[in-house]
């Protein structure tokens, strides 16, 4: 060897002096270690990490229904599933019927539903609702999936549907609705981990949070983040409670469009019945929007969403009752031309196919305009007639009467 080519081969201890000079690339081995020794460490005993996906930072609807599900001591006999819409009944039958305003926050047991089915067939249910705004197919099987299987599984899931759970212009990808992300803590869905996110910068983030212990667990880092920050601003300026809203209404609905997952246990109540109950609100713009541009794979996707929370009901041998919900003619008139009859040929098809309960109450003789605050949401008299109707069509009907009257009663 010649003395140029010594001189051109690199020497060890200036290839070491130059990466102690580089804080980048110090950086990078260091975190690379570190990641690594909690990935191994989670590895070795899951129970090594102590944050929980309850410790979350944010209070979203679903962390709230998660929360006091997780408080429940046995499972309930009915759940309720199903987006604003029956939201809004089960809040405004509550509400009706008790005459005391609901806090959204913390209210998750449709009382009226419990009454109506225990006059009817003179025994005692218990239920719980994981109906959340804007709830598609996909977060209701996310919910099914990751939690309403095993010790906590309900003996029925009554599951409110409705055209826009299947195909929504304001949708990114199944995995991008808060539902969606905060599930997904709670239960393994990687087996709809591609089909679920619409994009390879999501598809990217989702092998990167695969790949990296730090990265999948920064939601648990914000966290800490947001413990630090209130107990600096309780301690450096006397701010007692940091979770409840405390602010003008048109500040909090900015804030509001810019974080929607986060909610205040103060921040929405559902009052009795009033003169403001009468008022109807044209929302027909918005639903133009969530109707337009037609997206059949989208719709095929959510659709299938739907078979996957058949099929793991039914392998878990819980009982599903699919409710058609009532919209009025006007909010139908802006679907797509053939929509809602392929809709609803899609969930009567799969009702049969699964052995699941299938009843109709899109009717506008059981569902007059005076009982919708929207073209969608049915106001809080509605809610009420909601469930009152419900429990009729239950008893109504021979094969859905005998799954609810059939339940095994729970241990006490």
């Amino acid at each position: 060897m010649t003395s140029a080519d010594k001189s051109e081969k690199p020497n060890r201890p200036d290839i070491l002096k130059t990466i102690g000079a580089s804080y980048v690339l110090l950086a990078v081995i260091a975190f690379v270690l570190i990641d690594g020794v909690l990935h191994l460490s989670s590895q070795l005993n899951e129970k090594l990490w102590p944050i929980t996906p309850l410790q979350s930072a944010y209070h979203s609807w679903v962390w709230w229904n998660v929360r006091d599900f997780e408080k429940e001591k046995q499972a309930p006999d009915i759940v309720l599933l199903g987006s604003s819409l029956m939201m809004a009944a089960f809040h405004g039958g509550d509400a009706a019927l008790l005459n005391v305003p609901q806090n959204v926050a913390f209210h998750h047991k449709s009382v009226l539903l419990e009454r109506l089915l225990k006059a009817r067939f003179k025994r005692d249910y218990s239920t719980f609702v994981f109906a959340l705004g804007g709830e598609m197919a996909s977060d209701a099987y996310a919910i099914t999936a990751s939690l309403l299987t095993g010790a906590k599984q309900p003996k029925v899931i009554i599951y409110g549907i409705a055209p826009r759970d299947f195909m929504d212009h304001a949708l990114n990808s199944a995995a991008s609705t808060e539902i969606f992300k905060y599930m997904s803590r709670f239960g393994d869905l990687s087996d709809i981990a591609g089909e679920s996110r619409g994009s390879l910068w999501e598809m990217g983030e989702y092998y990167l949070a695969q790949g990296s212990f730090i990265y999948n667990h920064r939601p648990d880092f914000i966290y800490v983040q947001h413990r630090l920050a209130n107990e600096a601003a309780r301690k450096v300026c006397g701010f007692k409670d940091m979770t409840y809203v405390h602010c003008p209404l048109m500040i909090r609905k900015q804030a509001f469009l810019e974080l929607p997952e986060d909610n205040g246990p103060n921040e929405v109540m559902i009052c009795p019945p009033s003169d403001t109950d009468l008022v109807f609100m044209d929302n027909s713009g918005e639903y133009q929007y969530r109707y337009k541009n037609p997206n059949l794979k989208q719709f095929n996707g959510q659709v299938g969403y739907l078979e996957r929370m058949l099929k793991v009901a039914r392998n878990q041998g819980i009982k599903v009752i699919l409710v058609n919900m009532p919209l009025t003619t006007q909010n139908v008139a802006l679907m797509p031309p053939h929509f809602y009859a392929d809709y609803l040929t899609r969930v009567t098809n799969l009702s049969a196919q699964y052995q699941a309960q299938f009843l109709d109450l899109n009717k506008p003789e059981l569902f007059p305009k005076k009982y919708f605050g929207d073209t969608a949401h049915l106001n809080v008299p509605g809610g009420k007639h909601f469930m009152e109707v419900l429990s009729d069509k239950i008893g109504a009907d021979d094969r859905v009467a005998a799954t609810i009257q059939n339940l095994p009663q729970a241990r006490q």
